[in-house]
């Protein structure tokens, strides 16, 4: 029995290793689009480990991958309960990013324009900043690091920011809060 779940642990590691084919776990912008885009749309590509288009269109960001605003773009997070490592938004001006379904976030990283974010009634974008992101997206994104996140505005009942960090005192929100 021993024998038979280390061997069943160790598949169950092999087959959730995303990283096994070395392939960035990220995607960048190329027009305005939303998390539900698939591949067929042109509205994300694949990314390169230094952060560009490769050209070839992606479905938006899955589960813990980061994602970069490729230019100044409006993205809808409409997946529910998708979980985003990292979000770079530098070298753009981000038209913004629209919550319509609950999300997390582990970190926001910037070169200096910061990225408007409205949160849709009933629904909420939690501040987690447990993931980081190495290079391997072209930015590094340290847990709790939120230099990137502007003004939130609450667009109506119940909607909810949400900051759940282990290490509260760490985190800077350099926007306002509306609504």
């Amino acid at each position: 029995l021993k024998a038979a779940l280390f061997t069943t642990s160790t598949a169950a590691i092999v087959l959730s290793s995303s990283g096994a084919l070395g392939v960035a776990a990220g995607v960048i912008s190329t027009n305005n689009a939303a998390f539900s885009d698939l591949a067929v749309a042109n509205n994300w590509n694949e990314i390169t480990a230094e952060g560009v288009a490769n050209g070839a269109p992606a479905d938006g960001p899955q589960d813990n991958w980061a994602f970069t605003y490729g230019g100044d773009h409006t993205i809808t997070a409409d997946k529910v309960g998708r979980i985003i490592t990292a979000i770079n938004v530098a070298g753009t001006t981000p038209v913004g990013l629209n919550i319509t379904q609950n999300t997390v976030v582990g970190s926001i990283m910037t070169g200096g324009n910061l990225l408007p974010v409205t949160i849709t009634a009933g629904k909420s974008l939690t501040l987690n900043g447990t993931n980081a992101v190495a290079a391997n997206h072209g930015f590094d994104a340290p847990a709790d690091n939120y230099t990137g996140l502007g003004n939130i505005t609450l667009g109506g009942v119940n909607a909810a920011l949400i900051i759940q960090s282990a290490t509260p005192a760490k985190i800077t929100l350099a926007g306002n809060i509306y609504g």
